[in-house]
């Protein structure tokens, strides 16, 4: 009988760190799309006020989950089982998933137009949906000037480091809302009075999910003092938004141009052991002899 102990098993963390090490980067993407219709569209939410109103903090989860290792996992004959995407999503904290949490969250993005399911044999193969749930999911920015292609990145830290587990859904909502608004610039300038009509987050919602942020260290508000004619103190504060460290807009970008750097040597890699390999291949001259059989053919 062989018995194993907690070294050969491994952790939650370990897991998480494998899967995106698989996808080639140490980021995901979602479209600017998943957290407001572009500008000029008559509804500015998106699909993260939907989410957040309806309380779904697990169904979120699974689906940035989804999209951060889409690369990988797109490329697999088999896909995930329920036990191992709770896995995924489980900490050595405590914080626990089980397969009915998984199967549920499914069924809410699946209704929210998020996934789609194909049943393979006992195993289910779930495929991401576009952000907005209109479409099928591709790549995005992969057609130019179209502003339903933009893209942020969502550092890999927000896994490894086990931060998703860590965050309220507010101050999760509010992390996704500053690194969109963030992803070609340092801070952005936000309000809570109007969260609801940006994003769909309620003013109380906002302010607990900065507070949130504010408490882990990952978010900096600087205020700007404005003149205002007619403020009854001539003046009005303006307050910027810019996420720290891993998160940060210069640490995102960095992230992005290491990872293009590592793909190109890769890429390169592969052309000249392709090269090396067929140039090793043996080489024919002139026709190749006939078969014995057709030899024998031929002499009659």
């Amino acid at each position: 009988m062989t018995t194993s102990d907690s070294s050969s098993v491994a952790t939650y963390d370990e897991a998480r760190a494998e899967v995106l090490r698989l996808t080639g980067r140490n980021y995901g993407i979602v479209r600017h799309l998943f957290v407001q219709h572009p500008r000029g569209s008559a509804v500015r939410p998106s699909t993260l006020g939907t989410l957040v109103n309806k309380r779904k903090h697990r169904a979120l989860l699974l689906y940035l989950l989804l999209l951060t290792i889409w690369p990988m996992l797109e490329k697999r004959r088999e896909p995930f089982e329920g036990a191992l995407w709770a896995r995924l999503l489980s900490t050595e904290k405590g914080t626990a998933w089980t397969t009915s949490d998984i199967s549920k969250a499914w069924t809410d993005l699946e209704g929210l137009g998020l996934i789609d399911r194909t049943r393979e044999g006992r195993a289910v193969r779930v495929t991401p949906r576009r952000e907005d749930g209109k479409s099928k999911w591709t790549a995005p920015g992969q057609v130019g000037k179209d502003r339903k292609e933009t893209y942020f990145s969502l550092p890999g830290a927000f896994w490894t480091s086990g931060l998703f587990a860590d965050l309220k859904l507010p101050g999760l909502a509010v992390l996704l809302i500053v690194a969109a608004e963030t992803s070609k610039g340092d801070e952005v300038w936000l309000s809570y009075e109007r969260a609801a009509e940006w994003y769909g987050l309620s003013a109380a919602s906002f302010k607990n999910g900065t507070r949130d942020l504010e408490e882990w260290g990952l978010l900096t508000r600087r205020p700007e003092t404005i003149k205002a004619p007619l403020s009854p103190t001539g003046s009005t504060t303006k307050w910027w938004y810019s996420l720290n460290g891993a998160y940060s807009s210069a640490a995102r970008a960095a992230a992005q141009d290491l990872a293009r750097k590592e793909r190109e040597v890769r890429t390169k890699k592969q052309a000249a052991t392709k090269k090396r390999t067929k140039s090793l291949a043996p080489k024919t001259r002139g026709r190749a002899p006939a078969s014995p059989a057709r030899q024998g053919r031929s002499a009659k």
